[in-house]
């Protein structure tokens, strides 16, 4: 990937400048910080027992993400790549914020060492990484190093290129690793198509300002970055954040989260409610209240890796009705672009939608309704319907042409802000229900 060129002289005073239309992460934060919400908790970090750690207003965030744009900018430039690893409390979301103000680009990583750092680095050629404080190790050999922590002063002059306020610049390069085992690839995100896909997210599920997000998905993964750290901007709701081995040690941490919380969204694939119905034994799951939980999303990008079972589905809801959770409350939905783009989703609140299917005929590209699974078939989940802006085709690879329904092809997705991918997943449309089979 060649480096972005230079924006010349241009420069822009992101404080001082006329606040345009929030149609990036840097105009909703920046509006937040300003708004008469702005000495509230935006970001909720939780330990591993589930106790408040640390805790963001919008203008603390605006503050602190404002010093690493200005230190990153003594490395750098607008249009730069930045790496940013997984860093404990709220230092992620400082350094995520402090690239965009920067007008630079994100890129997350699970690990700043190892092989596949080094191929990302070598694909994407770093101006800087992020580091939680200045004591922290390099972990890339010969790429500038930028802490997070220990920058009290932001100047409220410091001048930020205006890539940070225009919709069609890049803001995240989220890469994925690649089955074949070649290097990972990377896609770039824009900051429209960014806050445009989460809108939709926050439309459909009807996200408001009295609404937390609590999630314990990695944020450098474009899922967990996207639902908990851009749709609270999007939304004006507040977000609660834990560690994945902190879920993972006990799921239990999640869910008294959710339950501690008013009015919830939280999102999880598959594999997560199974534990949590293998993992919290039946005497403890009546005395989790989660009648607060309005919104369970479930799934997410490539239909192999990431299935949604019915059974799934049901088991959860099954384990936990005895704390008010239904199973209308699931959502199920399809994402791209590394997991930070919607593209389908299930209404909250409705019966799931599910089908069975012939084996043998999905092998053969043919979605045939049978009575019930076993015997051949295999039940699916429907993954919703198209969000809002979002244009979603079966297309035949071959011809390049759109399947009827019922016919499996691969997805295609054509999303606001020039996010359209072929996303090498396999699917078929049924009553305008997508359903995802590989």
């Amino acid at each position: 990937m060649s480096s972005a060129p230079p924006n010349g002289n241009v420069v822009e005073d992101l404080r001082a400048a006329a606040p345009p239309p929030a149609r990036t992460v840097v105009g909703l934060l920046r509006d937040r910080a300003t708004g008469p919400g702005a000495d509230r908790p935006l970001f909720t970090a939780l330990g591993a027992a589930g106790e408040r750690i640390a805790c963001l207003t919008p203008a603390e965030l605006d503050a602190r993400a404002r010093a690493v744009a200005a230190a990153l900018h003594e490395t750098g430039r607008p249009g730069d790549r930045v790496i940013v690893p997984p860093m404990p409390g709220l230092d992620f979301h400082v350094a995520f914020f402090g690239c965009l103000y920067a007008g630079m680009v994100a890129v997350p990583v699970a690990d700043a060492t190892g092989p596949v750092a080094a191929a990302i680095a070598r694909d994407c050629r770093p101006g800087a990484v992020l580091v939680p404080d200045a004591a922290a190790p390099g972990p890339m050999p010969g790429v500038p190093r930028v802490a997070v922590r220990g920058r009290v002063r932001a100047s409220r002059h410091w001048r930020g290129g205006p890539m940070a306020l225009d919709p069609l610049a890049p803001a995240l390069l989220p890469y994925a690793a690649r089955p074949d085992g070649r290097r990972p690839s990377g896609v770039a995100v824009g900051h429209g198509a960014l806050v445009a896909g989460q809108a939709a997210v926050r439309d459909r599920c009807d996200i408001d300002p009295g609404t937390t997000v609590v999630s314990w998905l990695p944020l450098w993964h474009g899922t967990g970055l996207a639902t908990a750290l851009v749709l609270p901007l999007v939304s004006g709701a507040a977000a609660v954040t834990l560690e994945p081995a902190a879920f993972v040690r006990d799921p239990r941490v999640w869910l008294r989260a959710v339950e501690a919380e008013e009015d919830v969204f939280a999102a999880a694939p598959d594999i997560a409610y199974e534990l949590c119905v293998r993992r919290v034994p039946a005497a403890e799951r009546m005395r989790i209240d989660l009648s607060t939980w309005r919104v369970a999303a479930v799934g997410g990008g490539g239909g192999g890796g990431r299935p949604v079972r019915a059974r799934t589905l049901r088991r959860f809801a099954d384990a936990f009705r005895p704390g008010f959770f239904r199973e209308e409350m699931f959502a199920a939905g399809y994402s791209t672009g590394g997991g930070t783009l919607g593209v389908t989703l299930a209404r909250p609140l409705h019966p799931t939608v599910a089908g069975h299917y012939d084996r043998a005929a999905l092998a053969r590209g043919e979605a045939v309704p049978v009575s019930r699974a076993g015997g051949g078939g295999v039940e699916l989940v429907g993954r919703g319907t198209p969000l809002p802006g979002i244009g979603v085709r079966v297309v035949d690879p071959a011809s390049r042409r759109a399947v009827p329904e019922r016919v499996v092809g691969e997805i295609w997705v054509d999303a606001q802000g020039g996010a359209g991918s072929r996303t090498g997943d396999l699917g078929f449309f049924d009553g305008g229900e997508l359903f995802v089979t590989g």
